[in-house]
């Protein structure tokens, strides 16, 4: 067998698995894998076939086989495979570039190292009910959301007795906009669902069609594919038509996926001449008014020797999305019984790439399946089962998350903005993250948009930001100045420009990256904000930035029952001192008398640490300095201070930016003069190192420390 025919090794293993050698089975997808993909990592999206192999022979039948790469913010390598030919186990080493080339093998010519990919990575997974409870999946599935993201189109079961068939409905939920709660669930019926099975909704992108399956009387198979329309949005849906024979077949087809142009349609098909049991097909038209031609099958490179079905299709039409049949055996090189895989394509004139399984980090043991996402492309959602017992089954949402970090240096900033403007207008870039994060196969103003999202403050859905926080943001290095729009409205902030300002055209032509707002914003508020990047001239060109959004805190107020620790503390100037209020008068003026204040015996490291009851959303810190008689002489008072915050007591985070804390007059009646912002940072511990204090004695000292805290705006709004 040539080691190198990916089919051989796939049919093989379909062989073994059919005789119960699974061991084998999945020893040959590991080398059809590496044929065809080297190893993709499986949280990550595929891409154009990394790598070009090299292969020499030599005696006893044995072969050398060579290729290289380079992955994503990584170290180009050469892998060598050893082994003989037509066996399924070869020795792979993988060797740095640099370093073959150091030892000159001369081996590869002719190695091309492959052109780099934006690439995607999937959040901590929670279940959904967790997050809206008022969408019920406890018995049945998510299909799919509208395009403006006003309706959820869902399935229930609504009978499954023992001796019947199992009766499905399609449901939807609405909204009045994408900030408002869902609604109660409506059934579809009687117009739309039958007494059958009617699941697998589709909807196009104008909201005018939705496609389903169903195993109602009068269809061509098992299954069939049917389409129900509107008038318009407000309009109820009129009776189901089915496909008729050129979609459907006489065996069972469904779970059907009309793209967002409704000229490509995407089933499961159970067909004669398939791979195997249950493959992918796609039907296509030249227009929407056109009839559909006969489907094709995706092919061995999606297709395999197991089964397909479950597909969902991104709304860009470039990423498909499929779970094995939970009926056969699974593709080898699954996690459980039923996984879920994922393949892509360049554009939608290009083929569909070979699939990479989502990993052990979202398939579970068991069941996995009816993969979703959000119309945005910013949520993945997907099912698990334990067993048939309803009670086991779970629906998931997960961020997708674009990896911006384009240098790999752990930190997103301006040198990933610059590595951004340097790949303006090319492909096959790393930086082609938007509008979706696997891109859309050219770097401009969409991924400009989404990197913008992870270089300005307060970032995207920010909760808790205070009343008279500042906006900013990095510029582009092309950006002669900045538009900043600002509202309350999300759809005034999305269409306002300089010829219609809406009022929400906060400051025109800036060159500055700040914007402080003149007034203070209100309380337990939602803001939306933009900026947009100018370059001048007589028609300005103008590259409009992403609407991000923020909520202010409810309230503020100040901590109670904080308690206090020192390192060390003179008799009678406890670290308490500076938290029970001692030596303040009605006005908060403090006293001089040094035993109401805590002042350290000098032995460094100087510091002192509170705790409160309970984690909270810290707004600000006020601080009386150290304030006896003898401070306009001896400085005892903090003036370099370190400040840190923790949930647990344990792991702590600098505070940045800490101002020097100002020096008391040590005169009676003296107030708080030093103010330390928090930002809303959670935390149970605050712990201040005073580093430098006014004076040159080794002793330091506070009067009153006060904490305030912001009500978080979402608890107050459930």
């Amino acid at each position: 067998a040539d080691p190198q025919d990916a089919y051989a090794y796939s049919s093989r293993a379909h062989y073994y698995d059919s005789i119960g050698d699974k061991n084998s089975a999945r020893a040959d997808m590991r080398q059809w894998s590496g044929v065809q993909c080297l190893e993709l990592p499986r949280h990550c999206m595929p891409a154009t076939p990394r790598d070009r192999r090299r292969v020499i022979h030599l005696p006893f039948d044995c072969e050398l086989v060579f290729s290289a790469e380079r992955p994503v913010n990584a170290i180009s390598t050469m892998s060598i495979a050893f082994g003989q030919k037509g066996r399924c186990e070869m020795k792979l080493f993988e060797i740095p570039m640099f370093v073959a080339s150091l030892f000159g093998l001369g081996l590869t010519a002719g190695l091309d190292v492959r052109q780099a990919h934006a690439d995607f990575t999937f959040g901590e997974r929670v279940n959904l009910k967790s997050v809206i409870p008022v969408i019920d999946t406890a018995d049945g599935n998510i299909d799919c959301f509208s395009y403006d993201g006003l309706e959820v189109y869902t399935i229930i079961l609504v009978k499954n007795l023992p001796g019947q068939d199992a009766d499905w409905d399609l449901c939807v939920q609405k909204r009045a906009s994408t900030d408002a709660p869902w609604g109660p669930r409506q059934n579809l019926e009687p117009v739309v669902n039958s007494t059958k099975e009617d699941t697998s909704a589709s909807i196009s992108a104008d909201g005018l069609v939705l496609c389903f399956s169903s195993n109602r009387a009068g269809g061509y198979g098992y299954f069939d594919v049917y389409m129900t329309t509107r008038a318009s949005k407000t309009d109820p849906w009129g009776p189901p038509t089915n496909l008729g024979p050129t979609i459907n077949s006489s065996a069972a087809d469904t779970m059907s996926r009309i793209s967002a142009d409704g000229l490509e349609l995407y089933f499961a098909s159970w067909r004669s001449g398939g791979y195997g049991d249950g493959d992918i097909y796609v039907a296509k038209r030249a227009t929407v008014n056109d009839p559909w031609a006969k489907p094709v099958n995706l092919g061995p490179t999606v297709n395999s020797a197991y089964g397909e079905t479950q597909l969902f299709l991104s709304s860009d039409g470039l990423l498909l999305l499929f779970a094995d049949n939970w009926l056969s055996s699974p593709r080898p090189g699954a996690y459980s019984s039923q996984d879920i895989w994922m393949t892509r394509r360049a554009s939608l004139s290009d083929p569909w790439e070979m699939p990479v399984n989502l990993g052990s980090k979202l398939n579970g043991p068991t069941w996995n399946y009816a993969p979703r996402m959000s119309v945005d492309g910013r949520t993945f959602y997907y099912h698990t089962a334990m067993t048939l017992d309803r009670s086991t089954w779970h629906c998931w949402q997960v961020p997708i998350i674009p990896i911006v970090d384009f240098d790999g240096d752990g930190k997103v900033n301006e040198k990933d903005l610059d590595l951004l403007m340097a790949d303006w207008g090319k492909s096959n870039s790393v930086c082609d993250i938007g509008p979706f994060a696997w891109g859309d196969g050219v770097v401009d103003e969409q991924d400009l948009r989404v990197l913008m999202e992870s270089l300005v403050t307060p970032g995207p859905k920010a909760s808790d930001v205070l009343c008279d926080g500042v906006l900013s943001w990095l510029s582009p290095s092309f950006a002669q100045a900045c538009d900043v729009y600002l509202g309350t409205s999300p759809e005034a902030v999305n269409t306002a420009s300089r010829t219609n300002p809406q009022n929400v055209l906060v400051s025109q032509g800036q060159t500055a990256t700040t914007y402080d707002p003149p007034a203070r914003l209100e309380f337990s508020q939602t803001y939306y904000w933009r900026v947009d990047f100018v370059i001048s001239g007589v028609t300005p060109a103008i590259y409009q930035g992403p609407v991000l959004k923020f909520t202010t805190a409810a309230q503020v107020y100040p901590i109670q029952n904080v308690t206090a620790t020192a390192s060390s503390a003179s008799p009678g100037c406890g670290a308490e001192r500076t938290v029970d209020g001692s030596g303040l008068d009605k006005n908060d003026g403090h006293s001089i008398d040094q035993k109401d204040m805590w002042w350290s015996t000098g032995a460094a490291p100087n510091w002192i640490r509170y705790e409160f009851d309970r984690v909270y959303h810290l707004y600000e810190l006020w601080v009386w300095n150290f304030n006896s008689q003898l401070e306009p002489y001896m400085g005892f008072g903090a003036r370099t201070v370190k400040i840190e915050y923790s949930t647990d007591g344990t792991a702590w985070k600098p505070l940045a930016d800490v101002p020097e804390f100002k020096k008391a007059p040590g005169k009676a009646g003296y107030t708080a003069d030093t103010k330390i912002p928090f930002g809303g940072v959670p935390a149970r511990f605050v712990k201040l190192t005073i580093e430098k204090n006014w004076g040159v004695a080794p002793q330091t000292g506070l009067s009153e420390v006060r904490f305030f805290a912001a009500q978080s705006a979402a608890a107050t709004q459930p």
